[in-house]
């Protein structure tokens, strides 16, 4: 089924009330005069309380502009990222956007049958001349997390989810390893991949398991299975990080910060980028271009010492000399 950001609806106003108000108010400005963006959403969709769930709000940034007119499809319609692609190329958006690495082989295909069609990527890299590719600096985001993780653990063992064994997430992992370990040298870290994105109770049965032997900050890059994760820390009492979005509503207990991945931002960066011919180019977005970062820190109390450790490890990052 189309949705549509730009119709009139019940749901369009339920989530940007300000901006269905705009549009009223300015009915001169149609749909014909605005450029248009089709996304095709990441397998859980929305309500996955991070990626697809930040992309919507990049979605809805544009709109606001009065700009842009967006679309968007959720596999649980599609089926297939295929058809959710095909369905948009016929409405002729002037970019069209896959979100998450498991769309790239769908997005490829459709792709290379519509070289005419400017298609973007995020979170992962193609080389057809019609595909812009977004990336980010997880690693840089995770590295912050884990100085914070390193920081905060009281039994020098804290804790990684991840979804899946790849690349990826492998960049989720090794850099919160690398923050903690440049505050605390004794800090081991438990890894599990749960080979699962969508799955909250595999998530709480592998944070219950690393809590179990001696984690007490937990860090989870696996989508819809993370808020299992999180939500466990909190049943138990112990400490956890969010990802891609700030998830301290989940688990307001146990979230003392989150790993933002700022997908909105993407979102974003793909409309300023858009030209009248297809073309291929590939944008990393890490600290310095305010794509990925920390949110707010809760319910910490750091020292002098502890404050100055932290954000040595932000200022390497950014000059690009942390080991």
């Amino acid at each position: 089924m189309k949705k549509s950001i730009m119709l009139s609806t019940i749901t369009a106003c339920t989530l940007w009330l300000s901006g269905c108000q705009s549009v009223i108010d300015n009915p001169s400005a149609t749909v014909e005069e605005r450029q248009t963006m089709g996304v095709v959403l990441s397998d859980v969709g929305l309500g996955d309380q991070s990626f697809s769930d930040a992309a919507m709000r990049g979605m809805g940034e544009l709109r606001e502009t009065g700009d842009w007119f967006v679309d968007y499809r959720e596999l649980s319609e599609t089926e297939t990222y295929k058809v959710g692609f095909e369905e948009l190329v016929k409405e002729g958006h002037d970019v069209i956007v896959g979100l998450g690495f498991a769309c790239q082989e769908d997005l490829e295909a459709v792709a290379a049958e519509h070289p005419e069609q400017q298609f973007a990527l995020i979170d992962g890299v193609s080389e057809l001349p019609n595909v812009l590719n977004i990336t980010f600096e997880e690693g840089e985001g995770s590295t912050l997390a884990g100085a914070v993780a390193g920081l905060e653990t009281e039994s020098d063992t804290i804790g990684f989810i991840g979804g899946m064994d790849m690349e990826l997430i492998q960049k989720f992992e090794a850099g919160f390893e690398r923050g903690a370990k440049a505050v605390n040298e004794d800090v081991e870290m438990l890894v599990d991949f749960s080979n699962d994105f969508a799955s909250p109770e595999l998530g709480r049965e592998l944070a219950e398991k690393q809590i179990k032997a001696g984690a007490d900050v937990l860090y989870a890059a696996a989508g819809l299975t993370g808020v299992g994760v999180l939500e466990t820390a909190e049943k138990y009492g112990v400490k956890a990080i969010g990802v891609d979005s700030d998830q301290s509503m989940i688990a307001p207990d146990a979230v003392v910060t989150s790993m933002l991945k700022q997908v909105d931002l993407a979102i974003v960066e793909i409309a300023g980028r858009v030209t009248e011919k297809p073309f291929n180019e590939h944008v990393i977005l890490g600290i310095e271009e305010g794509g990925v970062g920390l949110a707010p820190l809760r319910r910490i109390q750091w020292d002098e010492k502890e404050t100055s450790e932290y954000e040595s490890v932000e200022r390497q990052l950014k000059e690009g000399t942390l080991k």
